[in-house]
């Protein structure tokens, strides 16, 4: 009776071999989603493409997380909410600075800052005055796909 029940196993292993996650997931087998360190990874990519300026992430909490379905339930997601500080020593956009004559068409005046929705009047570059700080208050949506989770700065966490 042992010998017949190794037997199935060893039948079945190729099987559940192929069943496991990709191998950057090894470990992590059940009820996987994106950590605080990912949603970290996140702010810091996009600060760099929205701003393209030094910047230092002074505070970072997550405050909320939350499971929800995408496209009627076919695909996962998670949801990050967190609060951020966020200073920049040198500024950003000095071109962009309110009363600094001729400044390019791209700049906005909008005081809302977010880093994944538009400025609301106007979408553009934001001035932050050297030595500013910026508070976040946002939350970054992942979508699971191929066993992996996708962050809205297109990175795979």
């Amino acid at each position: 009776m042992r010998k017949n029940n190794r037997s199935t196993l060893m039948r079945a292993a190729p099987f559940l071999l192929a069943s496991l996650p990709h191998p950057s997931y090894a470990g992590c087998f059940f009820a996987c989603r994106p950590t605080d360190e990912s949603a970290r990874a996140v702010l810091e990519n996009l600060l760099v493409k929205r701003f393209n300026a030094p910047y230092s992430v002074v505070s970072f909490e997550t405050t909320r997380t939350a499971d929800f379905d995408l496209i009627a339930g076919e695909m996962r997601g998670y949801e990050i909410f967190f609060k951020a500080t966020v200073e920049f020593p040198q500024g950003a956009n000095l071109d962009c600075a309110p009363g600094a004559g001729s400044r390019p068409d791209d700049c906005s005046d909008d005081s809302y800052f977010s880093l994944i929705r538009e400025t609301r009047p106007k979408p553009g570059r934001q001035f932050i005055e050297p030595g500013g700080r910026r508070n976040f208050d946002e939350d970054f949506r992942f979508a699971e796909l191929k066993g992996r989770w996708r962050g809205p700065d297109g990175n795979f966490y």
